[in-house]
């Protein structure tokens, strides 16, 4: 039965209360909420039970049979005396601000509902079986104010819920005071359900342990719920020895009484000590569900922000004696995360996972590790100077297991707002807060529709193998870090394989980049397809942006775009291959077009495009292209054989002399491949105009320009081609006669063996 069934029944009985001339408190909100057509359609041919006010003096010990199939309204407190109730088939227990105390309920198809606010059990256990499908908290003493700590009473409820496989609800704001290191956590069984409803939040306040601690439990749903952190953190303290050892005793002692595992000189398996701060704590559980999530701070400074969302985290399994911290593990695994909200948050989501799936998510504001002045950044002091580890939005590794590695994950439409909160300064030197950290050993990942508009940039990628990246846009603002990091919005920190990335745009809004916001990378059976990179000045030094040091590996439908090339430095390549790969790389395609490269008039082979793909003595098939749009240059390596072709353009308005030289000439190190001579307006009669390199040679360009509207052109073969710095000249077999206008388009061609 769902809750809203509860509910509605809640409201069926209150109107036959009206017929019975009862009078009942009721939660308006509630019935107003819950009131659905089902329970009208299941119920319309049912006949209402009976109600029976049970009086002050029930025996509870001799119930009469035909109590069976009513509703028991009970509005006194009944004290059980420790006895074993046994409740009649199909009775419904009705509190209206009555409860029962010290005791066991023994129910049979028993549905339990209440229209106060009021506590309706005190030390009772139930048994038997229930028709309801939810539990409220405040059945339990609950006060749900929002102020009142309910941490103990929330506690009950999960038990209570436990006891008899259902799920709780959470109608209202709930402040559960978990604060205190190592003793207050909230642990979650085995098929524990929460569920909210009427935008209620949980507010919490963990500090230095997490909230909620999911610890080789598994079939975990987490549902329309906010969880509100109220809570601030000391940016000079991140953590002590106690501290920690406080955690890993909680586990410890959790897991030895709950999972059978004991401990001899050992603890549970120890990673940073910091992600003992996250507010859902995962080690080793599975089949967990988190729909429609919000994790929002409460506070507006990033010193009140949550330090740690989620954290993933292998652990020992069950029913076994660890000793010298030597046993068999296991990892968080089958974990969807659906309709996810981020908001206030330092660190996301990070650890290690098995069958991940985040199915739009969305963070909002975002920071680093501060106090209120935005000083120590990334934390100082106790702990250590940036105890924090850089954090991300994602953040999934292999968190130094040596036994599992990250898999079979998907993230699905998200959303990275970017909005930083806290002081414009950053680390350094020790790490930035991208959005996408995919690190050490991640395998058969998935990610679609990702726009992260973090200043920080996209991410850090490496160890992927099996991997697909599709539609995805990042904006970043690289000028906050220092250039000599050489921090990019996509950075490659370890080798790709078998990876696909599909429509990937990467545009930096900073006014001047000395680095590319695209990394070169390393990897084998890698493709990129539809890359595309933006920047506003660039002063560049180094290689890049693209390649793919290895092999196999393929990059098409991709480009750079620059609004304003100001490097001065020369030879420098878009298309970067280390060593290895420039003698041994085989089978590596590009296909690239560059749009706002530098002038390459002054100095063209040192100005122009570069590509490092492969040397000499590298005989395998490689293929390149670069297409710098703005210069009209097209660099083509096939193997290790480079030509270059640049074309160029002269208007010219003929004289009145018999000669007349072009302001184009044949450049150093070109030769000319092709020249072709537009007519676009007609020439003086009669006259026969060529093209040459001096009085003697004066038509060996061009031997004939069509006198009126049209086309001349000529090809050279590669051994007739003209080089050499060479003026190129007009000549006229008479007088130009200041008539006409022609269009020169050449094509300068330039080979070289690597």
């Amino acid at each position: 039965m769902k809750c809203s069934q509860i509910l509605s029944i809640r409201c069926f009985i209150f109107i036959y209360a009206i017929f019975l001339q009862m009078s009942c408190a009721k939660d308006a909100d509630l019935l107003s909420e819950y009131v659905v057509n089902d329970i009208a359609e299941n119920s319309e041919n049912q006949t209402p039970k009976d109600t029976i006010k049970i009086p002050s003096n029930f025996d509870w010990n001799n119930i009469p049979d035909d109590y069976a199939n009513s509703v028991f309204e009970i509005i006194d407190h009944f004290d059980l005396n420790g006895e074993v109730i046994e409740l009649p088939a199909n009775v419904t227990l009705y509190f209206d601000e009555g409860q029962l105390e010290n005791g066991t309920v023994e129910g049979d198809d028993t549905l339990i509902s209440s229209d106060s606010r009021e506590s309706i059990v005190d030390d009772v256990t139930f048994t038997g079986t229930y028709e309801n499908d939810y539990v409220m908290p405040y059945w339990f003493g609950a006060v749900m104010d929002g102020v009142t700590d309910d941490r103990a009473a929330f506690v009950e409820t999960l038990a209570y819920a436990d006891s008899l496989g259902l799920k709780v609800l959470v109608d209202k704001d709930i402040f559960l005071d978990v604060e205190e290191t190592g003793t207050k956590s909230i642990f979650l069984e085995d098929n524990t359900w929460i569920e909210g409803a009427d935008d209620a939040r949980i507010i919490i306040n963990n500090l230095y342990s997490p909230a909620f601690i999911i610890a080789l439990t598994k079939n975990i749903t987490l549902k329309n719920l906010t969880f509100l952190y109220d809570q601030s953190y000391d940016s000079t303290f991140g953590w002590n020895i106690s501290m920690h050892n406080e955690n890993q005793y909680q586990l410890a002692n959790y897991l030895t009484n709950h999972h059978n595992i004991i401990f001899q000189s050992s603890f549970p398996v120890s990673r940073s000590p910091i992600s003992y701060r996250a507010a859902l704590f995962i080690a080793g559980g599975e089949n967990l569900n988190f729909d429609n999530i919000t994790l929002k701070s409460k506070g507006e400074t990033a010193d009140k922000f949550i330090q740690w969302a989620i954290k993933f985290k292998e652990e020992f399994s069950a029913n076994q004696t660890i000793v010298n911290d030597s046993g068999i593990t296991q990892v968080p695994n089958s974990i969807i995360l659906n309709n996810i909200t981020l908001d206030g948050i330092i660190m996301g989501i990070q650890g290690i996972v098995e069958d991940f799936h985040s199915l739009g998510l969305k963070s909002f504001r975002y920071s680093d590790v501060q106090d209120y002045n935005g000083n120590n950044i990334g934390g100082k002091g106790i702990g250590g100077d940036f105890w924090m580890p850089p954090p991300h939005l994602f953040y999934l590794n292999s968190d130094s297991s040596i036994n599992y590695k990250t898999k079979n994950v998907e993230i699905i439409n998200t959303v990275d707002y970017g909005n930083y909160i806290g002081a414009e300064s950053v680390r350094g030197i020790n790490g930035y807060c991208h959005s996408l950290k995919l690190v050490d050993e991640i395998e058969d990942i998935t990610v679609e529709n990702y726009y992260s508009y973090r200043r920080d940039g996209l991410g850090d990628w490496g160890n992927i193998t099996n991997g697909i990246f599709n539609n995805i846009y990042a904006e970043s603002k690289l000028d906050i870090f220092n250039p000599l990091h050489k921090f990019n919005s996509l950075r490659f920190v370890g080798d790709l394989t078998n990876v696909n990335i599909t429509n990937l745009t990467l545009k930096d809004i900073s006014e001047k980049l000395t680095v590319y916001p695209l990394d070169h990378l390393w990897g084998n059976n890698v493709t990129m397809d539809g890359v595309d990179v933006y920047v506003n000045e660039l002063g560049n030094t180094g290689g890049g942006p693209f390649g793919i040091s290895g092999s196999n590996n393929t990059v098409v439908n991709s480009s750079l775009n620059i609004e304003d090339h100001a490097s001065l430095d020369n030879f420098t390549s878009v298309i970067f291959n280390d060593d290895v790969t420039l003698n041994q790389g085989l089978n590596n395609y590009y296909d690239i077009s560059v749009n706002g490269w530098r002038s390459i008039d002054e100095q063209p082979m040192e100005k122009c495009v570069r590509v490092l793909l492969a040397n000499s003595g590298n005989f395998n098939s490689n293929y390149a292209k670069i297409n710098d749009v703005a210069n009209d240059y097209v660099l083509e390596q096939i193997d290790n054989v480079r030509k270059d072709i640049w074309t160029k353009k002269e208007e010219l308005f003929l004289g009145s002399d018999t000669r007349q030289k072009m302001d184009l000439e044949i450049p150093y190190g070109y030769k000319l491949h092709k020249i072709e001579a537009r007519t676009v307006e007609n020439l003086t009669s009669d006259i026969i105009v060529t093209v040459g390199t001096n009085s003697s040679e004066k038509d060996n360009l061009l031997r004939t320009i069509s006198n009126n509207i049209g086309i001349s052109y000529h090809t050279f073969l590669d051994d007739e081609a003209i080089g050499g710095v060479k003026p190129i000249y007009v000549y006229g077999s008479k007088s130009f006669g200041g008539i006409g206008k022609i269009i020169f388009t050449l094509q300068f061609v330039r080979m070289s063996d690597y």
